[in-house]
């Protein structure tokens, strides 16, 4: 199953799924049963050591950095830091290898594996003075990990999604040992797996009734995710009409919603951020949309 295919059955189920009962409200957001693969290490390759002092300080001027140091004993920490953050996203459950075994032969099941890279400390020596201008070593630290990791089709191998991992996509922060710079980085780790998978797993949504309105703008509406699904207050969604082209199924975005309140099991009431006017258009017509979350 590719990736393109993938995303389409799912926007497809979605759309199906718009006017039902909170019974098929569960089926279009169906939870995914995943299985960890294999998460390799990577050894870093040793670079020569510079030739000489002149060698040495042309290599620490192209990196701006004193000492790195490898931590290979922090990949397992890593590891289970992966199959955590994959197994909090709002539509993934991670399993056991043994239990997908026996999944029905139509359910979609995951794989996830992938590759672990980079995982150093950097420490810089910073020297201060107090107010009796007595000089004082102050050693700061900081963490780099990087991972690819691949979302697979549990049956036929083929990737669905990648997830690359890049601690240093994020703003560096000096911190005061290296174990805190290590923990830092590993939270990062679980941000960028989490916001990728409920990005490209979103939940989908229909309004089941507009709220207040205001001449031929709608203002709010509400809809039905709640707190069974994960949805929060803030949460954001896109909105999309959906029509049929040549025999194929077309979106095209007309505005925003973002959650005001969860009232409910299966009910939140949303402010409408963007498209008030051809939202409600649709509303009064009975067009169908299509709503997806975008964090």
């Amino acid at each position: 199953m590719k990736a393109s295919n993938f995303l389409k059955g799912m926007f497809m189920l979605a759309a199906m799924a718009y006017t039902t009962t909170t019974m098929a409200q569960v089926e279009k957001n169906v939870i995914f049963r995943a299985a960890q693969g294999e998460i390799k290490y990577e050894e870093p390759k040793e670079k020569p050591a510079p030739k000489g002092i002149i060698g040495g300080l042309v290599e620490l001027a192209k990196t701006g950095l004193s000492n790195t140091v490898h931590h290979p004993e922090f990949v397992e920490n890593i590891r289970t830091a992966i199959a955590g953050a994959v197994g909090t996203t709002r539509r993934i459950s991670v399993v056991d290898p043994t239990v997908l075994a026996s999944a029905p032969e139509d359910e979609t099941i995951l794989v996830f594996d992938g590759t672990i890279g980079t995982v150093t400390t950097t420490s810089e020596n910073e020297v201060t003075k107090d107010d009796k201008g007595v000089k004082h070593d102050n050693v700061k630290y900081m963490a780099v990990i990087t991972a690819t990791i691949n979302i697979k089709d549990g049956r036929s191998g083929e990737i669905i999604t990648t997830i690359p991992v890049n601690t240093n996509d994020y703003s560096w922060t000096w911190v005061e040992s290296a174990e805190k710079a290590l923990g830092n980085a590993l939270a990062n780790v679980r941000k960028k797996v989490t916001t990728h998978l409920n990005l490209f797993f979103p939940l989908y949504a229909s309004i089941v009734e507009g709220d207040r309105a205001k001449k031929d703008k709608q203002k709010e509406v509400y809809i039905d995710l709640g707190e069974l699904d994960g949805a929060f207050k803030g949460m954001t969604f896109t909105v999309y009409t959906l029509k049929t082209v040549a025999g194929r199924e077309a979106k095209k975005e007309i505005g925003r919603l973002k959650i005001e309140e969860v009232m409910g099991d299966d009910i939140s009431l949303c402010k409408v951020t963007k498209g008030g006017v051809q939202i409600k258009q649709c509303i009064d017509n009975g067009e169908d949309l299509v709503i997806t979350s975008t964090n």
